[in-house]
């Protein structure tokens, strides 16, 4: 927790707080300004949508490089390594740090999405509660997304090597959902992609690719595989720099 805090502190002045604020907002207005939804189903689909699909995940790709900007900027990969630190625990705390990041990203989107239903569309009553449990299960989501492009930005010093193959990720997954690829949500970036559509089934909203049903089931599966998946892309990072570090 303490490597965790540390990390946030890092980045209490870096770019990354707009990117967590900006985005999920105007994804959200631009559901207003160019659909005006005339239910919550359909406003929180139209919000999640484009963001789903593009946004989000290529902006995981964002945040991660920014939580290792702060050490590339000041010293080599390899002298951070060679600290007194488990190799594991420093890459657990980056991840952890673009996740927290990420989380705060999702409750942004449902905060400005119940603004802009009530106080801009004046639609009935509030958002629905299981717009708040799809929120928290995109936030899972976002885990193993954050581990891997905190993996893949621990090996440069470059900032933008990640976010593109983040982008090319994200397209591969986006495309495996669409053509119904088998197991295609076991790539992190087609998962988060995937849970941004739980829950958004109804008659009035179409949808490009089969989304589930929120359940108790379906949230199981998704913590179960984001845990997974984290574990494992944590564990091979950390091999792979220890790795790096001995040859060197």
């Amino acid at each position: 927790m303490a490597s965790v805090i540390t990390e946030m502190l890092k980045l209490r002045r870096s770019a990354s707080w707009g990117v967590v604020l900006v985005l999920p907002v105007a994804s959200v207005l631009g559901a207003c300004l160019l659909v005006r939804p005339t239910d919550w189903q359909l406003l929180w689909v139209r919000s999640t949508g484009f963001y789903g699909m593009v946004l989000l995940p290529v902006s995981l790709g964002v945040l991660a490089s920014l939580v290792w900007r702060v050490e590339h900027q000041g010293s080599n990969r390899l002298a951070l390594m060679s600290a007194p630190v488990p190799t594991w625990r420093t890459v657990a705390a980056k991840a952890a740090a673009a996740w927290l990041l990420a989380a705060v990203m999702q409750t942004v989107l449902v905060l400005a999405t119940a603004a802009a239903g009530s106080l801009f569309l004046r639609l009935p009553g509030g958002l629905p509660s299981r717009y708040l449990a799809a929120g928290l299960l995109i936030a899972v989501a976002c885990a193993p997304v954050c581990a891997l492009q905190s993996g893949l930005s621990a090996f440069t010093r470059s900032f933008s090597v990640p976010v593109a193959i983040g982008l090319g990720l994200t397209g591969a997954g986006t495309t495996a959902l669409l053509v119904h690829v088998p197991a295609a949500w076991l790539l992190p970036h087609a998962l988060v992609t995937r849970t941004t559509q739980i829950g958004a089934m109804s008659e009035g909203a179409a949808l490009v690719f089969a989304a589930r049903e929120l359940t108790w089931a379906s949230a199981a599966a998704t913590v179960g595989t984001s845990a997974v998946l984290c574990a494992v892309v944590v564990l091979a990072t950390s091999m792979a720099l220890d790795r790096a570090d001995a040859r060197a």
